[in-house]
């Protein structure tokens, strides 16, 4: 809710833009609204309970289930008010997005059977055993099939939610939020979540280039030799893959290479030279202007912002 209010802030003060963007509390029961105790001992108050939501929720929405604290059985035994809840909302076609141990609720009612899921890593065999009908994604922090995306951390919410933010806003906001929320998650796709179908579009040939580049990234791309790849004509692979993907294939290949920076920048002490020459830049002040291009941010002062985040102690 905090990234979300602050992205509203953000395209308010940067671009004029005014996104009703709203987000609700909502307690897990029918009855008066009471503070709800909070893992940390912090108390949320909800504005509206089971019953009083149902005004709010005409148009698209999407309802964030949080983790559970504890064993999840426990908390499924005393909420069955709020599963059957969210069988009606699944069948009215909103989205749900559940974190953690939360997605056994889902599970529990059933509206993961024959779906791709994930949990938390803690309790993969134990939600094995009790939702076998569940086809479980132990290697994925975040799956989507449907109407229903399940995250296995709070970090992968993170990461989606910055998705999510980039999809309503644009992406200037999302850097902008990444920068102040996410300097810790990879996002190593455009979409970061394990779709059933394992693609994020239907292009098979295109997909299998997206793949190759990602897993050589350190190379310079070059269109006619992608285009082989592909065993594709130029003018035909540039038109698909910008159809598939969003993008030309030389900004998704420097878009790679960004993502790359990031993480040498944050987890290495290499030089800004030896980051672009690990890139396939044998410029580093083209490296840098294309860093600042997408980033907003020289790579120097994204170093010290993250270090500073991720090692200050004070």
């Amino acid at each position: 809710m905090e990234m979300i209010s602050s992205a509203r802030s953000i395209a308010r003060a940067h671009q004029g833009k005014r996104l009703d963007w709203q987000c609700l509390v909502v307690g897990a029961s029918t009855d008066e609204l009471e503070p709800i105790p909070m893992g940390n001992g912090i108390n949320i108050l909800p504005s509206h309970n089971l019953n009083t939501v149902k005004t709010s929720l005409t148009e698209p929405t999407t309802i964030f289930i949080p983790p559970i604290w504890g064993n999840p059985e426990v908390v499924i035994r005393k909420n069955k008010p709020l599963i059957d809840w969210l069988i009606v909302q699944n069948k009215m076609g909103h989205q749900i997005v559940a974190t953690g141990t939360g997605v056994c609720l889902l599970a529990h009612a059933g509206l993961l059977d024959n779906k791709v899921a994930t949990t938390h890593w803690y309790y993969f065999d134990e939600f094995e055993k009790r939702y076998p009908k569940v086809n479980l994604q132990r290697q994925h922090f975040i799956t989507q099939d449907e109407l229903i995306t399940c995250t296995g951390s709070i970090n992968a919410l993170v990461d989606l939610t910055l998705y999510y933010i980039e999809n309503v806003f644009n992406k200037e906001v999302s850097q902008i939020i990444e920068q102040h929320y996410g300097h810790e998650i990879n996002r190593t796709y455009d979409k970061p979540w394990f779709a059933k179908g394992a693609s994020r579009h239907p292009d098979e040939g295109i997909i299998e280039v997206q793949q190759w580049m990602q897993t050589h990234y350190f190379q310079n791309f070059d269109l006619n030799a992608l285009s082989d790849l592909a065993n594709m004509s130029t003018r035909n692979f540039s038109r698909r893959f910008k159809s598939a993907v969003g993008k030309s294939v030389l900004n998704y290949g420097i878009d790679l290479k960004i993502l790359a920076a990031h993480e040498l920048l944050k987890d290495t002490n290499l030089s800004h030279q030896d980051i672009a020459d690990r890139l396939g830049y044998k410029d580093n002040a083209y490296f840098s202007r294309q860093f600042k291009q997408r980033t907003k941010q020289t790579p120097k002062s994204y170093r010290e912002m993250v270090r500073g985040k991720l090692f200050n102690l004070s």
